[in-house]
């Protein structure tokens, strides 16, 4: 069997929706973890350093969301043909 036999057009959609429910996933998991590491008056981490894990975290999360948005578009051009 050759790779151009197969039928993956009805699936790619589906892979498509996948790749931008791992975007909203991995956002969420952003903000969940940004929740806990803010600064709060009885104690914590400062302010500073409160920042400084916000955006170590930013910086792969968001390369995460952006792979799979370029993959998300890939694949729904794929299936519209």
């Amino acid at each position: 069997m050759n790779i151009s036999e197969l039928k993956l057009k009805p699936y790619a959609k589906l892979a498509a929706l996948g790749a931008l429910g791992v975007c909203g996933a991995v956002l969420g998991l952003f903000v969940f973890m940004a929740y806990f590491t803010r600064s709060i008056p009885l104690g914590g981490i400062d302010q500073t350093q409160s920042i400084l894990a916000w955006i170590g975290m930013a910086i792969p999360f968001a390369l995460i969301i952006a792979a799979h948005l370029v993959y998300a578009r890939v694949l729904m051009d794929y299936a519209k043909d």
